[in-house]
């Protein structure tokens, strides 16, 4: 039912936590030991880590938990109920368990500093982008350009930078993005070919704007 995503693996602990948080009135020793290990469960089951759960996300039974735990499902039932209550714990509609902070003490600094570097790094990538288009309106960084001309060709390219250019001037649209609204348009357009039969295909691309 449950294969391991790796042959050995480790977890972090909020150290802090263990010997002062709030598991230590809402547990009895015994439920604390459970709770230890259930965060190495969660790791070691299924293909999520810090949910207990099958490969198809969805829940276990209790009585297989609990021989994972080596505990009572009566046991593992009021460790369960305690966590929920206080916020550690959420049971989504098929049954799979999530440890709510997991990913939170797993992650390292790597990890911490990533969204902050990606942040930093699109900074970077927008300062370099240059207006194109009619009413230059449409940013774009010089890879950006050069990989619309890769997949359309400078011709196309350029038809479809007038084309979102013209959109903006006229109807105010506005993207994070512009080289992934010119992507997106691309495929709506797709999507709205004639099959070789004559009839439309459906699309199923929609402009916010043009809803």
């Amino acid at each position: 039912m449950v294969r391991g995503r790796k042959a050995r693996t480790w977890v972090k602990l909020d150290c802090e936590g263990v010997l002062r948080g709030s598991i230590n009135y809402l547990l009895t020793l015994e439920g604390q030991a459970i709770w230890v290990k259930m965060i190495a469960l969660s790791e070691v089951c299924g293909g999520r880590p810090g949910f207990i759960e099958d490969n198809n996300q969805n829940g276990l039974p209790f009585i297989y938990i609990a021989h994972e735990l080596h505990c009572t499902v009566e046991q593992f039932e009021n460790v369960l109920d305690s966590m929920k209550n206080d916020g550690a714990i959420h049971v989504n509609g098929t049954g799979s368990i999530q440890l709510v902070n997991f990913h939170h003490y797993q992650f390292g600094e790597y990890d911490r500093q990533l969204p902050y570097r990606e942040k930093k790094k699109q900074a970077e990538l927008d300062a370099n982008k240059k207006p194109y288009g009619e009413f230059s309106n449409v940013m774009l960084a010089d890879k950006e350009y050069e990989k619309l001309v890769v997949r359309f060709g400078e011709i196309k390219t350029k038809a479809k930078i007038e084309t979102l250019s013209a959109g903006v001037e006229s109807k105010g649209y506005k993207y994070n993005s512009h080289y992934a609204a010119i992507l997106t348009w691309d495929r709506m357009d797709e999507s709205r070919k004639p099959k070789k039969d004559g009839v439309l295909e459906p699309h199923q691309y929609t402009r916010a704007e043009d809803a």
